[in-house]
């Protein structure tokens, strides 16, 4: 036991020591807040973004108790640093699924930390957690449904897929899946009482997830439309390598299984043994492939309990996957059945293999597997590093980076809007950092619906076309259809090689292309905005206010110099 809390705690210390700024820096956040939780700034005094309709719209995809975390920090310390009290509450969760197997008889102690250790370690599961972000509770509630099953706690297992229910129905569906294959266990060997009662209960937790999951689906998009089919999704450029989402065509499927297992091998960190690092590096596809027959041999030498939990969860990923793709996009992004799925499995194989060796000594079982379990972390440690990676995975959006913009935005006026490039990253900053509107950018531009990706096509071509406007009339009245009241203009976008710059995805790019023809970067009026008209001008970028811009074309103030 001491040997055991003695590996999992150095590394542990090694891990949290290379992570806490992620974990507590409330300027880094990941890019994905710029879609999932900005519009959580409404809960703050003042309720910034309440009116806005792309933060409505955005809100609506999120699940009702996931809003509420928000609703409750929010309003005392605000959004960037409720992000990271959230993300903290879901590493907690890996550690309540370890303290499962710890207290439990059929694991114990070195099982548990064994568990956590893997889940907490794995970048892939960092770069899904980081942020608070409603994906990141995939991992978390698959995970608490494992250790259920590995210690033979039914409760832990339906809490799991209640949570699911609560807060991400994608990792609810992985969840309810392995149940339903789970309860089928020893099918022809427990009597038929038993398996009554398995159905029952699996009976009655789906009918309780439904009925909670059941006021977002019914609610849904209000505005949104139907979900693209697949034959609409094929016709519709945002759905190809070059679009948006770039999910068409659909990857082969078991190269894509594959290496979710091989991504488990990935080494970050550093290392107290870089003899073991070098010798993972040089042989890697040796030790995956020992470690997969390894685990595959220990149980069927009964030197190990059958992973039967991860079997389950092997058919839920393969049987899900399979219908995300016929019945596309209903069931969201085939992708996620994948890399959720497989995930779990791989992971879930490690620790259900390792973690409940020597089950047939009675005396030695929980020294065994302490030994075992310490030696586990250590090689984890020694050989694939200690999961701290820099930069962050899944952490790449900086306050700091343009913090006087920002900063000037936050003291525009409430209903002040900001209209920026669409292919500039930072304009996706404005409503997160700035706490203003803005019109639309990368990551509001959502094409899963069909009227909602209508709209937001229909506001980022004309978002565009003012942005290289060379008629002032052209910005006035753009500024008056959607209430715009400053421009953020990267400079660079607007200079020679304007036309390489101003590529964005698909079929935004296509379109800017034919609007850009025969023009040259001293036809763009923001590109020459009038100093009087300029809020700010720093690191590469300017903020125009509308008012003023139309009062100096009205006195006919000069152009600004180029940089």
């Amino acid at each position: 036991m001491l040997v055991v809390w003695w590996v999992a705690i150095l590394w542990l210390r090694s891990w949290y020591a290379g992570n806490e700024p992620v974990l507590s820096d409330p300027l880094l956040q990941p890019d994905d807040a710029r879609t999932a939780l900005f519009p959580f700034h409404r809960y703050a005094p003042g309720h910034p973004l309440e009116n806005d309709p792309i933060a409505n719209e955005m809100l609506e995809y999120q699940p009702y108790a996931y809003r509420l975390l928000f609703r409750f920090t929010v309003p005392s310390v605000g959004l960037l640093v409720a992000t990271k009290w959230v993300t903290k509450l879901l590493f907690g969760m890996f550690v309540m699924a370890g303290v499962v197997l710890m207290t439990s008889r059929r694991a114990g102690l070195g099982a548990g930390l064994l568990f956590a250790a893997l889940f907490i370690h794995d970048q892939s599961i960092q770069n899904r957690i980081h942020g608070g972000l409603p994906r990141g509770f995939g991992f978390p509630v698959c995970a608490l449904w494992l250790a259920g099953a590995l210690a033979g706690r039914p409760n832990v297992r339906r809490i799991a897929a209640i949570v699911g229910a609560l807060t991400y129905p994608t990792a609810l569906a992985m969840v309810l899946g392995a149940e339903g294959v789970y309860v089928l266990r020893g099918l022809g060997r427990p009597g038929f009482h038993t398996l009554l009662r398995r159905l029952k209960h699996y009976a009655l937790l789906v009918g309780a997830c439904v009925a909670l999951l059941a006021p977002a689906v019914m609610v849904g998009m209000h505005d949104g439309g139907s979900i693209h089919t697949l034959e609409q999704a094929k016709r519709e450029p945002a759905f190809g390598k070059s679009g948006r989402l770039r999910v068409l065509p659909f990857p082969e499927p078991t190269q894509q299984f594959a290496r979710m297992y091989e991504e488990m091998f990935d080494q970050y960190g550093t290392t107290p043994h870089p003899e073991v690092w070098r010798t993972v590096e040089e042989h890697r596809g040796e030790v995956v492939i020992a470690l997969l027959a390894l685990l595959l041999a220990l149980p069927l030498m009964r030197l190990a309990t059958g992973p039967t939990p991860v079997t389950a969860f092997l058919v839920a990923s393969l049987v899900l996957y399979t219908l995300s793709r016929v019945f596309a996009f209903k069931l969201y992004s085939p992708e996620r059945y994948y890399t959720l799925g497989m995930r779990m499995v791989a992971l879930g194989l490690v620790a259900g293999v390792l973690g409940l060796v020597a089950p047939c000594f009675r005396r030695w079982r929980y020294p065994i597997r302490n030994v075992v379990c310490a030696l586990g972390i250590w090689l984890m440690w020694s050989g694939l590093g200690n999961g701290v990676r820099t930069p962050p995975m899944g952490v790449d959006v900086d306050y700091r980076r343009l913090g006087p913009v920002w900063d000037a935005i936050k003291k525009l006026p409430e209903d002040a809007r900001v209209a920026c490039q669409v292919g500039d990253q930072e304009c996706d900053n404005v409503p997160l950092f700035g706490m203003r509107p803005n019109n639309g950018g990368f990551e509001t531009m959502q094409p899963w619906l069909v009227k909602s990706w209508k709209r937001q096509l229909e506001r980022a071509e004309d978002t565009t076309r003012a942005i290289y406007a060379t008629k002032p009339e052209e910005i006035l009245s753009f500024a008056s259809k959607y209430r715009v009241t400053h421009f953020l203009i990267q400079r660079s976008r607007l200079a020679e090689d304007f036309r390489s710059r101003s590529r964005s995805f698909e079929p935004l790019s296509s379109f800017t292309r034919r609007l850009l023809e025969g023009k040259q970067a001293s036809d763009f009026l923001l590109g020459k905005a009038p100093r009087s008209a300029e809020v700010l001008r720093t690191r590469g970028y300017t903020l125009i206010s509308v008012a003023k811009l139309k009062e100096a074309w009205r006195t006919g103030a000069p152009a600004a110099p180029p940089d």
